[in-house]
C-alpha cells in the first residue's frame, strides 16, 4: 500500500502541474499562472511512459502488461465552435503487445461523443489482430462483411441507454456553470503552485542555452505542496465548484457529498504515510520551454520513486510525462446525421454477423448468439 501511496500521489502532483524577463525562475512561475488562462484555441499534447518497473511488479503477470507502456492523448479544443477532438494512442512492449489508437469527437453544444468507425478498419497497428483473438476471428469477419462501416460514426453518448433498453430522465447539462466553475478551480490551484514555486531558493532553477528551465522537486517538496492543494478541499466554494464538474458527468449530489469528506481524509492520510516512510524518496525532474507570451510550448517530468525498506533488494520505479501545447486547433470535419449509427444498431449489425459466422461453423445447430459461451 505504501508504494500504491507514493505512486498515486506522485501522478496526482504530475497531472495537476499538466493541467494548470526575469530569473529563470520567474519565467518558471509565469509560464505556470498561464495555464490558468488558456487561448480559445489549443491543441496540447499529453504522454506517459514506463520507462522502470519495480522487480514485485515484474512478477506478477497482469502487472507485467506494464512494461513498456506508452499513452498519448492530443485534445485540440475549439472553445467558441465548443467542439474537441482526442486521439488516444496506446503501445505497449511487455508481456501483452498493444499498438491500437482511437478517436474521440466531441460536440459540447450537442451533447454528442462519436467514434469513427474508420478506426476499426484500419490496420497500421494491431486493434484487429487483438479485437480477432478476443473473438476467434470473427471480427475480422465483421469486417469484410460491412465495409460501409468504415465511414460511419457511432454516437457514444447514450452507450449504457442504447445498450440496456432503459431510458434515464437526464438533467439538462449546464455548460456555462461548468465552465465557470473549471475556471474557479483552475486558478485557486494554478495560484497554490505557482506561489510554492516563488517561495522555492531562486538556485534551484537553472536555465540552458536552448531556453529550457529546469527544477528538481523531491518528496519533501511532494508533501508540501499536496498539503497545500489539499487545503482546498476545506474551502466551501472549491467544494461547490467540484461539485458542478463532477455532477455534469453524471454522479448524483448524494453520491458527491457521501464520497467527498471520505476521498479528502484518504488523500490526507496518504501525504501523512508518505512524510513518515523514511525509506522512500521521490524526485522528479522537471523541465518546461516557454513559447508564446511566455506560457508553456513543452514540458517534461521525468519520476523517479525508489524504496530501500529492503536493504538487499530496493525497489524502484520510474516514469516520463510529457506536455506540448499550441494555441491553434485543427478540427477533423465532423459527422453528418446520415454518417451516424446509433450503439443499438452497431450491436444488431454485430449480433447477426455473429449469428451468421457461427452458422458458417456449426451449422443450424447453433445460430443463437445468446447461447454462445
Amino acid at each position: 500500500m505504501k508504494k500504491l501511496t507514493l505512486l498515486v500521489l506522485t501522478l496526482l502532483i504530475g497531472f495537476v502541474l499538466v493541467a494548470c524577463g526575469s530569473t529563470p525562475q520567474e519565467k518558471f512561475t509565469k509560464s505556470v499562472e498561464k495555464t490558468s488562462d488558456p487561448a480559445d484555441q489549443t491543441t496540447s499534447t499529453i504522454g506517459i511512459t514506463i520507462d522502470e518497473l519495480p522487480a514485485t511488479l515484474k512478477a506478477q503477470q497482469s502487472a507485467a502488461m506494464l512494461e513498456g507502456l506508452s499513452v498519448k492523448m492530443t485534445v485540440a479544443n475549439d472553445q467558441k465552435a465548443q467542439k474537441s477532438a482526442a486521439t488516444i494512442a496506446v503501445k505497449t512492449a511487455g508481456l501483452v503487445n498493444i499498438d491500437a489508437t482511437l478517436d474521440l469527437l466531441m460536440d459540447s453544444k450537442a451533447e454528442k461523443i462519436y467514434l469513427p468507425l474508420s478506426d476499426l478498419y484500419d490496420d497500421k497497428g494491431n486493434l484487429t489482430t487483438l479485437l480477432d483473438q478476443l473473438t476467434s476471428g470473427m471480427f475480422s469477419q465483421i469486417k469484410k462483411e460491412n465495409p460501409d462501416l468504415a465511414t460511419k460514426y457511432v454516437e457514444l453518448t447514450g452507450l449504457a441507454d442504447d445498450l440496456t433498453n432503459e431510458k434515464e430522465q437526464k438533467e439538462v447539462t449546464d455548460t456555462k456553470a461548468v465552465e465557470k466553475a473549471t475556471k474557479d478551480l483552475s486558478k485557486k490551484v494554478t495560484k497554490i503552485v505557482s506561489d510554492y514555486f516563488s517561495s522555492l531558493p531562486e538556485d534551484r532553477f537553472k536555465e540552458g542555452d536552448n531556453g529550457e528551465i529546469t527544477v528538481k522537486l523531491t518528496k519533501s517538496d511532494i508533501t508540501k505542496l499536496a498539503n497545500q492543494l489539499v487545503k482546498l478541499a476545506d474551502d466551501k466554494d472549491v467544494k461547490a465548484d467540484l461539485k458542478v464538474i463532477v455532477t455534469s458527468q453524471g454522479v448524483s449530489e448524494n453520491d458527491f457529498d457521501e464520497q467527498y469528506t471520505a476521498t479528502v481524509k484518504s488523500i490526507k492520510d496518504s501525504i501523512k504515510d508518505l512524510e513518515s516512510e523514511k525509506d522512500a524518496a521521490i524526485t522528479i525532474d522537471t523541465t518546461i520551454k516557454q513559447g508564446k507570451d511566455d506560457a508553456i510550448e513543452n514540458m517534461k517530468m521525468k519520476v523517479k520513486l525508489t524504496d530501500t525498506s529492503d536493504k538487499e533488494n530496493p525497489e524502484a520505479m520510474a516514469f516520463t510525462i510529457t506536455m506540448k501545447m499550441t494555441d491553434s486547433a485543427k478540427l477533423p470535419k465532423f459527422p453528418s446525421s446520415s454518417d451516424v449509427i446509433s450503439a443499438k444498431e452497431l450491436q444488431k449489425i454485430i449480433e447477426e454477423a455473429t449469428a451468421e459466422y457461427y452458422k458458417s461453423m456449426y451449422g443450424d445447430a447453433l445460430t443463437d448468439t445468446d447461447e454462445i459461451q
